[in-house]
């Protein structure tokens, strides 16, 4: 850690204090209310394939259901590729496990792409309808709208893009503060913004190692074509192995880059860091400029640059 671009910002006077500041700034949550779900990607899903859900409405409540559906099997084959969405999977393609007589089991393959089925596909289909409760699903438990128990899935399936999302935040609040900093120094400086590497020494002519070339950064920025500043950034709101790992690696990265000198500012927030404070401290010990959101507020990020 370089001290001197700490102490003054932070009104303090030694390295327990700065890591004491860190720890008692850190945000409880970076969500905003756009992180739970994203309903415009949900509409575009809806859109591609409303047609065919309204088509398994007519399956809500059968009593011939088995009929009904190789009906719509045979004369609709565009609504095949809907069938996995139902139990909420995306692939079209994949392989069941089927138990029968005690321990006795096969693998059944199963491909929903749209085409016309043989008549034994349709049966696997029926088959495959029973067996995953989907049948049942239909008869008992669905009674008005399959297109709305389709956006009902799409909403599940969308959580798991959460923490892609939680790390966008980062990246767009960062990359807003260092809009404004650029603007409050004249466009001193060049942001470059999910770039390996690599487009350094083909866009600018910069050395580049072999080992960094294919590496991303999150942001570089390029002050007056001479010096090169890599930043970083991301938010823990958990514990778990990864900090770990990433702290290992910013570490080896920090090191590769100082070779070629390439200064390193890692942006990182979130509790999940309280409980990691050991692999805190000792990337504090090891990296020149560990920085949360607090610390930019009081303007740490803008010294740091201008003064690289």
């Amino acid at each position: 850690m370089k001290e001197e671009f700490f102490y003054k910002s932070l009104d303090v006077n030694n390295n327990h204090s700065v890591l004491d500041k860190f720890y008692s700034t850190l945000l409880e949550t970076n969500r905003t209310y756009s992180f739970f779900t994203d309903w415009d990607k949900i509409i575009s899903k809806y859109k591609k394939c409303k047609i065919e859900l309204n088509i398994f409405n007519s399956l809500i409540g059968d009593e011939n259901f088995d009929e009904t559906l190789r009906h719509i099997l045979i004369n609709y084959p565009n609504v095949i590729p809907i069938i996995p969405l139902l139990l909420a999977i995306r692939n079209i393609n994949f392989t069941i496990l089927d138990f029968y007589e005690k321990q006795n089991f096969i693998l059944n393959n199963y491909n929903f792409a749209e085409r016309n089925l043989t008549e034994e596909e349709i049966k696997d289909i029926i088959i495959f309808f029973s067996k995953t409760g989907l049948k049942e699903f239909f008869q008992k438990l669905s009674h008005k709208s399959i297109p709305d128990y389709y956006i009902g899935v799409e909403v599940g399936l969308d959580s798991h893009a959460r923490k892609n999302r939680s790390g966008k935040i980062m990246e767009d609040f960062i990359l807003g503060k260092l809009n404004i900093i650029k603007y409050k120094n004249k466009n001193s400086f060049e942001i470059i913004t999910q770039k390996k590497y690599d487009y350094l020494k083909s866009n600018y002519g910069f050395n580049i190692t072999n080992a960094l070339s294919n590496r991303k950064a999150d942001f570089i920025l390029i002050i007056n074509y001479k010096k090169i500043i890599a930043i970083e950034t991301n938010f823990y709101s958990d514990t778990g192995s990864k900090p770990q790992e990433i702290v290992n690696s910013y570490i080896q990265r920090h090191s590769e880059l100082k070779k070629l000198g390439i200064e390193f500012i890692w942006i990182t927030d979130g509790q999940g860091w309280k409980k990691q404070q050991n692999q805190m401290n000792f990337a504090f010990e090891r990296l020149d400029y560990i920085l949360n959101i607090d610390f930019i507020k009081k303007g740490l990020l803008e010294e740091i640059i201008m003064s690289i």
